[in-house]
C-alpha cells in the first residue's frame, strides 16, 4: 500500500487528530502546528483505523501534506 505524510482533520469541528505528547492518547487539537508535529500518519491502514476509532462516519478529511498542486 502506498505511503506518504497525512494528517486527519474533522470535517465538523475542523480540528486535527494527533497523539498527545504527554499521555500517548489520541486527541483533537485546533493547532495545525501540533498536528504536524504529533499527528502525521504515513500509512493508509493506520489512517483507516484512526478514522474508524475516532471520527464520526463521513466526517473525516485526510490531508496529504506532500500533495503537489503545481
Amino acid at each position: 500500500m502506498a505511503s506518504g505524510r497525512f494528517i486527519i482533520q474533522s470535517g465538523v469541528t475542523f480540528q486535527f487528530l494527533h497523539v498527545h505528547p504527554g499521555t500517548g492518547d489520541v486527541a483533537w487539537t485546533p493547532s495545525l502546528a501540533t498536528a504536524v508535529r504529533f499527528g502525521v500518519v504515513d500509512d493508509f491502514d493506520d489512517i483507516r483505523q484512526l478514522v474508524d476509532d475516532h471520527c464520526d462516519k463521513g466526517s473525516a478529511l485526510v490531508v496529504d501534506l506532500d500533495a503537489d498542486f503545481a
